[in-house]
C-alpha cells in the first residue's frame, strides 16, 4: 500500500513526461553553472526507485552544495548558549545559531521537541525548516561523546589523547592529523589507515615507523618512499615491491644500508630540508598509473579502494554500485553522497563520522537512521521529515510528534506541494548553508576555490574573521630555532613559536617534542595547520580527467595526473610491468 499516494501519482506522471534520448538518458543544463550535464539511464532508474525527480544541477555543483554545508577544519571561539563559557566551535563568532558544548548537546539536558511547530500549508516548507534550524541548538563540533582528552578535534570519533585531528575515526595519540581510521602515535599526517608511529606521511596503509612516505602500503622502518608496497628498511625510493635495504632505488646489503643510514641526520633542519627537496623530485620522476585506484572493479573515479561498480566517485572504500559519491566507506546503491561509514539507498546527503543509514536523502549529519528527508543532526530515528536535532524519534515533522497515520497523510500533502512547486528533490540551496563558504569542506580542497563563481551562485563567500590567540610570553622566531633537535631544550615548551612566513603562532606540545627526539626529527618551522593544508592541496576534489598518452607504449589513456606536472604516466599494463 502506498503511504503517500498523491505524491506517488504526481511523481509517476512527471517521469512519464520525460523526453529521453536513444540511450534512455537526458542532457540537461545546470541551473547554477549553465553547463550541460548528462543524466544516464542508470541514474534515472535510481531516481525512479527512490522517488525523486531528476537533478537540476550538474554532478560538480551537487558536490559543491554538499561540501559547502560542513566545516571540518576551521575552528573558532564562541560563547556557549548553554553555559556562557568560551568554547571551540566550527561556527564563526557572529553565527546566528545557538551553540552548545557537544557533551551537553548529546545529553538529556534539553529537548529538541520543545522547538516543534505545525506545518503551515500557506508557506513553503523549506522556509519553515530553515526557521526551525535557526532555533534548535547545534553542537560546537561535529563529533559525539566517544572522544577522550581530545577537545581540539573535529569531524572525528573514538579518539584518545588527540590534538588538532580531523576527519578521523578511531585513533590514539594523533597530533596534526587529517583522516582516516585506526592509527596511533602519528604526527603531522594525512590519509592514514591502520598506521603506527609515522611522521609527515600521506595516504599510507598498514605501516609502522615510516617517515615522509606517501602512497605506500605495508611498509616498515622506511623514509621518503613513494608508491611502495611491502617494503622494509628503505630510503628515498619509489615504485618498489617487496624490497629490503634499498637506498635511492639501489639494492644494498644489510650492512651497506646501515652504514649509509648512519650518514643521514634528519634531526638537522638544513639536512632534512635537502632530503625533502630531493623527495619532491623523486615523486615527479616516479612511474604513475593513470589513477590512484586499488582493487576497483568496473569503476570510474580516483582513490577508489576495494569497490565495485562505482561511477564518478572518489576517496571511497568497500563500496558497491554507487554514483557521484565522495569520501565514503561501506555504501551500497547510493547517489550523491559526501562522507559517512555505511548506508544504502541514500541520496544527496552529507554526513561525517556517522554510520548505518538507510534511505536517507536531502539531509545532513544523520546517524543510524532510516527513511529520513530534509533533516539535520538527527540520530537513531526513522520516518521523520524536516527535523533538526532529534534522537530516537519517529513520525515527526518540523520536530513535532505525529501519530503514524497522521504523519503519512501530512507528509503526502507536503511532498505533493513541494513537487508541484519544483521545490522537492534537491539539497538546500547555496544561500541556506549554515557556515560561510570559505570555512567549508568545499574551500578546504583544491577544485572549489573559485570564490567568484561561488558568490554568483549564492554562497556566502565573505572573508572569514581572524581570531588571533593571545601571544603573551616568550616569542621565538621559527627560523632562529637551533637547527638540530639535539640542541633543543625543554624550555621550548614554554615558548611561542612565530611562523613569520604565514604570520601564525604555535606551541610545541610535550608529546610532539618527545616524538621528534625519539625519532631524531628536526622541529618544524611551519605552523602545523599550514602543513595539513599543503597535504590537502594535492587533491583535485572536482575529479578531473586528462586525455593523454602512455609515456611508454603511446596508447591513449584518461588520467587524473595533470600532464603539466607529471610526465611519467603509464597505462595500467606498462605501469605494472615497470614496478613488478
Amino acid at each position: 500500500m502506498n503511504k503517500t499516494p498523491k505524491f506517488d501519482k504526481a511523481l509517476a506522471e512527471y517521469f512519464s513526461k520525460l523526453e529521453l534520448d536513444e540511450k534512455g538518458g537526458q542532457t540537461r543544463i545546470c541551473k547554477l553553472s549553465g553547463k550541460e550535464f548528462y543524466v544516464r539511464a542508470e541514474d534515472i532508474g535510481f531516481y525512479k526507485k527512490i522517488g525523486v525527480p531528476l537533478p537540476t544541477l550538474s554532478p560538480t555543483e551537487r558536490w559543491r552544495k554538499l561540501l559547502a554545508y560542513q566545516n571540518t577544519q576551521s575552528l573558532f571561539k564562541v560563547q556557549s548558549a548553554y553555559s556562557g563559557k568560551s568554547i571551540i566551535a566550527t561556527y564563526q563568532p557572529e553565527t546566528p545559531f545557538k551553540i552548545y558544548e557537544h557533551q551537553i548537546w548529546f545529553s538529556d539536558k534539553w529537548d529538541p521537541l520543545e522547538f516543534g511547530r505545525n506545518w503551515d500549508d500557506k508557506k513553503d516548507f523549506i522556509t519553515q525548516f530553515i526557521g526551525l534550524r535557526k532555533d534548535v541548538p547545534r553542537p560546537n563540533l561535529v563529533t559525539n561523546t566517544t572522544n577522550v582528552n581530545s577537545d581540539y578535534t573535529n569531524a572525528s570519533t573514538h579518539l584518545k589523547n588527540c590534538y588538532l585531528t580531523f576527519n578521523t575515526m578511531n585513533g590514539e595519540n594523533l597530533y596534526y592529523f587529517d583522516c582516516c581510521d585506526g592509527s596511533k602515535d602519528c604526527v603531522t599526517c594525512e590519509g592514514l589507515f591502520n598506521c603506527d608511529s609515522c611522521y609527515a606521511c600521506q595516504y599510507l596503509w598498514d605501516s609502522y615507523r615510516c617517515f615522509f612516505c606517501e602512497h605506500s602500503r605495508n611498509c616498515l622502518d622506511s623514509y621518503f618512499l613513494y608508491d611502495c608496497r611491502n617494503c622494509q628498511n628503505c630510503f628515498m625510493s619509489s615504485n618498489l615491491r617487496n624490497k629490503k635495504y634499498y637506498f635511492r632505488n639501489q639494492q644494498l646489503s644489510k650492512d651497506e644500508y646501515e652504514e649509509r643510514m648512519k650518514e643521514v641526520n634528519l634531526g638537522d633542519y638544513g639536512e632534512l630540508k635537502k632530503y625533502r627537496e630531493e623527495f619532491e623530485k623523486l615523486k615527479k620522476d616516479a612511474f604513475h598509473k593513470p589513477d590512484h585506484n586499488f582493487r576497483a572493479v568496473n569503476s570510474v573515479g580516483d582513490y577508489i579502494e576495494n569497490s565495485k561498480d562505482c561511477y564518478w566517485s572518489a576517496f571511497i572504500d568497500d563500496c558497491q554500485n554507487n554514483s557521484y559519491i565522495l569520501g565514503c566507506l561501506k555504501y551500497k546503491d547510493c547517489h550523491d553522497l559526501v562522507g559517512g561509514a555505511g548506508g544504502e539507498l541514500c541520496y544527496e546527503f552529507i554526513t561525517i563520522s556517522t554510520a548505518n543509514n538507510y534511505n536517507v536523502r536531502l539531509s545532513s549529519q544523520i546517524d543510524n537512521s532510516r527513511n529520513i528527508e530534509y533533516s539535520d543532526l538527527c540520530r537513531n530515528c526513522h520516518d521523520i521529515f524536516g527535523c533538526v536535532g532529534l534522537d530516537n524519534k519517529s513520525f515527526c515533522i518540523l520536530n513535532k510528534q505525529y501519530g503514524e497515520q497522521e504523519y503519512w497523510e501530512t507528509l503526502d500533502k507536503i511532498k505533493s506541494a513541494m513537487l508541484a512547486d519544483g521545490a522537492y528533490g534537491e539539497f538546500f540551496s547555496p544561500g541556506l548553508m549554515p557556515v560561510p563558504y570559505r570555512a567549508t569542506f568545499a574551500a578546504t580542497y583544491d577544485g572549489f576555490r573559485d570564490y567568484e563563481n561561488a558568490g554568483r551562485y549564492g554562497y556566502d563567500v565573505a572573508e572569514l574573521p581572524v581570531q588571533k590567540s593571545e601571544t603573551q610570553g616568550d616569542i621565538v622566531n621559527a627560523d632562529t630555532l637551533p637547527p638540530d633537535i639535539k640542541d633543543i631544550g625543554d624550555d621550548i615548551l614554554q615558548k611561542i613559536i612565530f611562523d613569520k612566513e604565514h604570520d601564525k603562532y604555535f606551541r610545541l606540545t610535550p608529546y610532539e617534542l618527545s616524538f621528534h627526539r625519539r625519532y631524531n626529527l628536526a622541529l618544524p618551522r611551519e605552523h602545523p595547520l599550514i602543513t595539513l593544508q599543503n597535504f590537502r592541496d594535492i587533491y583535485d576534489i572536482r575529479l578531473t580527467f586528462y586525455n593523454r598518452n602512455c609515456k611508454k607504449c603511446g596508447v591513449s589513456i584518461e588520467s587524473t595526473y595533470n600532464p603539466e606536472r607529471y610526465k611519467n604516466v603509464y597505462c595500467k599494463e606498462c605501469y605494472e610491468s615497470e614496478v613488478a
